[in-house]
C-alpha cells in the first residue's frame, strides 16, 4: 500500500491497460522491453479494447509475424511513433531508456509531426543541449509529465521500469488515479 507508484499502477490495471507481469502481481521494479512498451502505450493511448492489425512479420528484421508484440510493435510504425532501433531492426527485447520514453510519449501523444522546441539544456544536469532527446526531454518536463530520476537530473541513460511507465502513460494521457485497493475494502474485501 505504501508503494510510491500504486495509484498509477492500479490505475492502469482498472483502466485496461495492464494485467500484469503475472496472476496478482505487477512487477513494478522490473525494466520494461521496448516489446512491452510497444504494448502498453498503444493501449493506454487507443484505450484497452484497441486491437492493432494482423502483423506482417515485414516491417522489422527482428520482429517475425509472430512475435507475441509483432501487430504492437508494426502498428507503432504505422503511426510513425517509430521507425526501429536502426539496420531494419525494432529491438524487442532491448530495454527501454528513459530519454528514447521521453520521445515514445511524444509521438504517441502529440503524432509523428512534433517538433519540439529547442532544448536550453538548463533543465536537468544530466541533459546537455546537445544530448540527443534534450528537446524531448525537456518537453515532457514542461508538460509535467516527468520531474526527473531526483537531484535535478532526468537519468536519460537508465531503463524504464513498470512502475515509472505506470506514471508516465497516466500523466501523458490523462488516464485517472484509481485506488483499487480503497475501492475493494470499501466493498467489503479484506
Amino acid at each position: 500500500l505504501d508503494h510510491w507508484a500504486r495509484r498509477y499502477i492500479e490505475g492502469i490495471f482498472v483502466a485496461g491497460i495492464t494485467s500484469g507481469c503475472g496472476p496478482g502481481v505487477y512487477c513494478p521494479a522490473r525494466s520494461l522491453s521496448r516489446a512491452e512498451m510497444a504494448v502498453l502505450l498503444l493501449t493506454a493511448e487507443h484505450g484497452s479494447a484497441y486491437a492493432p492489425p494482423a502483423p506482417t512479420g515485414t516491417i522489422f528484421t527482428d520482429v517475425p509475424v509472430d512475435h507475441w508484440a509483432g501487430a504492437f510493435i508494426e502498428a507503432l510504425a504505422a503511426e510513425g511513433v517509430t521507425s526501429g532501433c536502426g539496420g531494419g531492426n525494432y529491438c524487442p527485447d532491448n530495454l527501454i531508456t528513459r530519454a528514447e520514453m521521453a520521445v515514445f510519449l511524444l509521438a504517441a501523444e502529440h503524432g509523428s509531426g512534433l517538433t519540439p522546441p529547442a532544448p536550453t539544456g538548463t533543465v536537468f544536469g544530466d541533459v546537455p543541449v546537445d544530448h540527443w532527446a534534450a528537446a524531448y526531454i525537456e518537453v515532457l518536463a514542461a508538460e509535467g509529465i516527468t520531474t526527473g530520476c531526483g537531484a535535478g537530473d532526468y537519468c536519460p541513460d537508465s531503463p524504464v521500469s513498470r512502475a515509472e511507465m505506470a506514471v508516465f502513460l497516466t500523466l501523458t494521457f490523462g488516464l485517472p488515479l484509481i485506488a483499487l485497493s480503497r475501492m475493494l475494502r470499501n466493498i467489503g474485501y479484506p
